[in-house]
């Protein structure tokens, strides 16, 4: 039987085994290749790791190195949430350059730390990102490499340029502050020998302002008590009469005297009567002779005037002088006052009296000092026509606290005036000399059931010898106005008996 030419199974056998030969060398040969391939980028990749890391440690160091050669051993280089923080080399670093530099710091290195920090982490990512996607190629990593070493190259001299300039900035600073230190040390030692100086001559200035007031706080009291005693001797005054007694009529107890509407005179202005030849007014109170009252302004120059105390020794006669200190034409007269006001000698205030009677008389209470111890008023100027003393308080003699108190205010507020009134030419008057120039009287006395008051009066004739004295003699009933306190008599003297109307002190 002749061969058939048709493939066989085996024919189809061989063919899918060639086939499958071919595809499988095919494959092992593609396989093989990718696969050493592979291992070849694996290998490059392992390579460039290691380099990357060895170029990252190359950093580290350089980090290390830079904190060495700063001087700086803190971990941490910046704190992103406290750039001052003086644990951080920049924090320390700029304490430094601020303590040291001052105004004049530089912050090129501060710049640069920050910059050499933002390449480092640019090339942690960039390290990060080619790792991870392991696409980074040595063409990369190398122009990275390059690019660092010439931006650290030019960070390294520009960080040089900058300690450079730093040091010659500070040394110059430096070198201007230890000059002013030693110019203020200078001038330090000048101020304090000029204080020296200063405080020496103060000393020697209060030495001799001391002598010189206690010299001229002697030669005053020794002015003062001269002027006291020339004063008691001359009693010389420089008050002058305000008018004279034009007519007397003892009969109805009146005078006319030259002062009216045109001397601005009001009724109830009293005055005091002196003599015509007498050798001054308001001298004493021994030089008074009487007291008038004026009750009608008749003309120009003509009033009417009650007498309201006479001597009887030296009756009031034409020609006789009138004076109050109280009233000038057309000008109010001011006082000062100090001390407890006693018009009527029963030992109590009549404060609000003597202000009305004043008042009346048209004259202003300037500057008093009250009661209680308390000063008002303006002071005492030149406008100031006296320094009225009325009766001043003892403070030994006083046990209550409150009353001590205010004796001591009276007695301190008294100092003050009599030297204000010293140094302005004012003259100083007991209340009793001031209300008998005034022409006043006491106001009679009524005897009042439950008071204990007594009144005591002058004494009478109980006497058969001349000149032999009286006691005192107590009455609770009216007081005559013939009598007070202030009146003064002329010594008598008899080779008999004393009249029974009348008797020496």
């Amino acid at each position: 039987m002749a061969a058939s030419n048709k493939p066989t199974a085996v024919h189809y056998s061989l063919i899918v085994f060639v086939i499958i030969s071919i595809v499988l060398g095919v494959t092992t040969y593609m396989y093989q290749s990718e696969y050493s391939k592979a291992r070849k980028d694996e290998e490059k990749a392992k390579a460039d790791l290691q380099t990357a890391n060895t170029s990252l440690r190359t950093q580290d160091d350089a980090i290390v190195a830079l904190k060495k050669l700063l001087g700086k051993q803190q971990e941490q280089v910046v704190d992103p949430s406290n750039p001052d923080n003086a644990n951080t080399v920049t924090g320390d670093l700029k304490r430094d350059l601020t303590e040291q530099g001052q105004t004049d710091a530089e912050t090129t290195v501060a710049g640069t730390i920050t910059k050499m920090r933002q390449t480092i982490d640019t090339l942690k990512a960039t390290l990060d990102s080619e790792t991870k996607s392991k696409l980074a190629t040595e063409q990369q990593l190398l122009a990275l490499e390059t690019r660092y070493r010439n931006m650290a190259d030019e960070h390294q001299r520009a960080r040089a340029t900058a300690e450079t300039e730093l040091r010659k900035t500070v040394n110059e600073r430096d070198e201007k502050i230890n000059a002013k230190d030693q110019e203020i040390a200078n001038l330090r030692g000048q101020y304090n020998q000029a204080q020296v100086e200063l405080e020496q001559e103060k000393e020697a200035r209060a030495k001799e302002r001391k002598q010189l007031q206690d010299e001229n706080l002697r030669l005053t009291l020794i002015n003062d008590k001269l002027r006291e005693e020339l004063d008691e001797i001359k009693k010389e005054s420089f008050e002058v009469g305000d008018g004279y007694i034009a007519r007397v009529e003892n009969a109805a107890k009146l005078v006319w005297i030259n002062l009216g509407d045109a001397d601005f005179l009001k009724p109830r202005m009293t005055f005091s009567v002196y003599s015509k030849d007498t050798p001054g007014v308001g001298r004493t109170p021994a030089d008074v002779k009487g007291k008038v009252e004026v009750t009608r302004v008749l003309d120009a120059h003509l009033s009417e005037a009650k007498m309201i105390e006479e001597d009887p020794f030296r009756p009031m006669a034409p020609g006789d002088i009138v004076y109050t200190p109280l009233w000038s034409p057309g000008r109010a007269e001011k006082f000062a006052v100090v001390g407890t006001l006693d018009l009527d000698g029963d030992g109590q205030s009549d404060r609000e009296l003597f202000h009305q009677e004043m008042a009346v008389r048209g004259a202003e209470i300037s500057d008093e000092v009250d009661d209680d111890g308390e000063r008002t008023g303006s002071g005492i100027n030149e406008t100031t026509k006296f320094l009225i003393l009325g009766s001043i308080p003892d403070i030994a003699n006083i046990a209550n606290d409150d009353d001590r108190a205010k004796a001591q205010k009276i007695s301190g507020h008294l100092k003050d005036m009599r030297q204000e009134a010293r140094l302005h030419g004012i003259r100083i008057v007991p209340l009793s000399d001031f209300l008998n120039y005034i022409g006043y009287k006491p106001k009679r006395r009524l005897y009042r059931p439950g008071v204990d008051t007594k009144y005591n009066l002058k004494a009478g004739a109980a006497s058969t010898a001349v000149n032999q004295p009286l006691g005192d003699i107590s009455s609770s009933g009216q007081v005559s106005g013939s009598f007070s306190r202030t009146k003064t008599t002329q010594p008598q003297t008899s080779s008999g008996q004393t009249s029974k109307l009348f008797g020496g002190r």
